[in-house]
């Protein structure tokens, strides 16, 4: 579950502006965190479910190379929220078949914050999970 967190410069007493920011920020935390909660549950046993992505920004896009073949056929969407959780996407063909998740509080190496979720069978399910150090590949149903 993703974790909010609210800046330093709106802990203090601020101008009615920000303290709208910051009541905002924290309705906006906490319908994420009771979202994310229905949705890992809802999904239980049919999957692993994509982040939700309405709370990050588009930073950056690139193609990479996801099948190690030296062709960079795979489109990757990086994303990032306000307390710095990073996401991105993979794309092959029009086909979204990754996603990773890593968070900023949780140090880069914590599994339950830190993975990739993968569709290895190309049926919008993402069935397989790794960890941001093991190797994953463009799954072979997705023609590239």
């Amino acid at each position: 579950m993703p974790r909010c967190t609210i800046p330093a410069r709106y802990r203090k007493s601020q101008p009615a502006r920000k303290v709208r920011g910051f009541v905002f920020l924290s309705v906006a935390c906490w319908l994420t965190l009771v979202s994310n909660a229905c949705n890992a549950e809802s999904h239980a046993g049919a999957g692993y479910p994509p982040p939700d992505i309405s709370r990050f920004i588009l930073t950056g896009e690139e193609d990479g190379d996801g099948d190690g073949d030296g062709i960079n056929e795979t489109h990757i969407r990086h994303y990032r929220d306000i307390p710095g959780d990073r996401v991105f996407s993979m794309t092959t063909n029009n086909h979204l078949w990754a996603w990773s998740l890593q968070s900023s509080a949780s140090g880069t190496m914590d599994p339950k914050h830190n993975f990739v979720i993968r569709d290895s069978d190309c049926d919008g399910t993402f069935d397989e999970k790794y960890g941001l150090d093991e190797q994953f590949h463009v799954p072979e149903c997705v023609d590239h």
